[in-house]
């Protein structure tokens, strides 16, 4: 009896879709089988390529310390008169996040167009000029103008440093290395606020430009150090350039083979999953972040990490330092300098070593609990400053505080630094990444932009009351937090749009990565349901 040409097609069709879920789960078991090193060649060379990117999560750590300690000197205050609260210290430390806001529907298109490591070029280039304006400056205008030209230049590298670190980090450490992109933001931090501090013993009318013009150094390194870097795997795939995004795998993720199974893994699903008419090739087309069910998820993501890490108190310890010492009875000049400088190195000690918990312990855990405890710290702080202020002679009281402050920063570093850059670049696929992060950007650039400006007219009117807000906030993001946020660890970029695309991402992401992921990954199919765990 003779089969129907129909029938012959469709059995061929079946042994072809057998044949590739066999393939499928056979790399997966590879994959894990495989011997990884973190001192492996090719991640040393990664290690080395990531440097400049990390260089740009510096600049945005160095204005964080510099504004709050060059603020607090009398060479300053004597040029400008801002005084340490109120409208004009507020808006010098909005301006910074007005020039972010500003730049944001550029950084997307620029990424998408030409490469992340363009987009950090040009945000270095703009962090040069603002420098060149902002240093001389004898006028509170002119100084307003250098700081909207810093941010507008930083909100690029913030979109294209963590998109790059991500794109190019090696799976099973992703967690860690993306995670150090935000810890270099106390790198930075440290910097500024101990240059800030040692000028603050020079006799000179113009101590205060010092801090400012070495802004320009890490800005130089990464102007000139991206023409050295490879492209992002991922943007070149995006762009049809397979054999280029093949390549940069094999050189830091395949130890030179290209037939490594990690690299073989991600090439199948950057090509099942990239595709070369998606919106990132339109530079006015952001439908792809809210049109499905998935992308909404993904956006709540955003959008939520993009506020809550400025808006959970932190921005304090930063920008208004001085202000929080006042209200622990710390007013001298260099005590409350050397306190500010402290500050941002326990905070790296955090921070790093929250970055090596992301991959052990997972994000929502380290978020959880540590947005719960800052609640804590704010409401002790709240009590302490009470204490220090209606009394002056309780120095127990102002010690507490100053306590507190740092035991906030160390918790909320080893919770939130690390992820603030990390899980935005997650939870996006690579078609939206770019655009997505800006779009995170504009959040979490007006989100400080309104908590910086408003929190010093807050500290003038209400004092230590104002700690009152965190107590509360920080708790209801905790829910949020809960309630909408997935897990993203032990999976590749592109296995995370199995998450989203559940009816309940939390709930799918809290399950155990198994060979069916990478077979729903690669939309390969199996005559029996796989239950091994990869």
């Amino acid at each position: 009896m003779s089969t129907a040409p129909g029938e012959e097609k469709a059995a061929a069709a079946h042994r072809d879709g057998l044949q590739e879920a066999d393939s499928a789960v056979q790399l997966a078991h590879d994959v894990d089988e495989t011997v990884y090193s973190p001192w492996s060649k090719g991640l040393l060379k990664l290690y080395l390529v990531l440097v400049i990117p990390y260089l740009c999560g510096c600049l945005n750590g160095y204005d964080g310390s510099l504004m709050g300690g060059i603020i607090v000197m009398d060479s300053y205050q004597n040029v400008f008169k801002i005084g340490l609260v109120g409208h004009d210290a507020g808006i010098v430390n909005a301006m910074y996040n007005i020039g972010s806001v500003a730049a944001v529907f550029f950084t997307g298109p620029v990424n998408d167009y030409f490469g992340r490591r363009w987009g950090m070029w040009v945000g270095a280039a703009f962090i040069i000029i603002g420098t060149c304006i902002q240093a001389p400056s004898w006028t509170l205008s002119q100084f307003l103008g250098g700081r909207f030209l810093l941010g507008f230049g930083v909100s690029f590298c913030c979109v294209s440093a963590p998109t790059y670190v991500s794109e190019v980090s090696h799976p099973k450490w992703r967690g860690t290395l993306t995670g150090l992109y935000n810890c270099t933001w106390y790198i930075g931090s440290i910097i500024a606020s101990w240059t800030v501090y040692g000028c603050s013993f020079m006799d000179s009318p113009d101590s205060w430009r010092i801090p400012v013009w070495v802004q320009m150094v890490t800005s130089g390194i990464v102007f000139l150090g991206v023409l050295f870097l490879p492209e992002s795997p991922r943007w070149l795939a995006a762009q049809d350039k397979y054999d280029e995004a093949a390549r940069v795998l094999t050189i830091y993720h395949g130890e030179g083979d290209p037939n490594h199974p990690m690299v073989q893994l991600q090439l199948r699903e950057m090509m099942n999953q990239i595709s070369s008419e998606a919106s990132d090739k339109k530079w006015w087309d952001y439908h792809e972040l809210w049109n499905t069910h998935a992308a909404r998820r993904r956006l709540i993501c955003v959008i939520g990490m993009a506020c809550f890490g400025q808006i959970s108190g932190n921005s304090l310890s930063s920008y208004y330092m001085g202000a929080m010492l006042k209200n622990a009875g710390v007013t001298e000049e260099h005590k409350v300098l050397a306190l500010n400088a402290i500050n941002p190195i326990l905070s790296f000690f955090g921070a790093i070593t929250g970055a090596r918990m992301t991959d052990t312990v997972g994000r929502r855990p380290l978020l959880l609990y540590t947005i719960v405890f800052a609640s804590v710290c704010f409401a002790i702080i709240t009590g302490t400053s009470k204490m220090a202020v209606d009394d002056p002679t309780q120095t127990g009281a102002a010690n507490a505080t100053i306590a507190f402050i740092y035991i906030f920063g160390v918790v909320f570093s080893f919770g939130w630094t690390p992820l603030q850059s990390m899980y935005i670049a997650e939870t996006l696929p690579t078609a939206t990444r770019a655009k997505g992060t800006a779009v995170g950007n504009l959040a979490s650039a007006a989100a400080s932009a309104v908590i910086q400006y408003s929190s010093g007219p807050a500290f003038e009117a209400i004092g230590y009351y104002f700690y009152l807000v965190f107590v509360f906030w920080d708790l209801i993001e905790a829910v949020v937090i809960y309630m909408f946020w997935p897990e993203t660890k032990d999976r590749t970029l592109e296995e995370l749009a199995e998450v989203f695309e559940a009816p309940n991402p939390v709930i799918k992401s809290l399950e155990k990565r198994s060979a069916q992921t990478v077979l729903n990954t690669l939309n390969a199919t199996h005559e029996e349901k796989w239950v091994g765990e990869v």
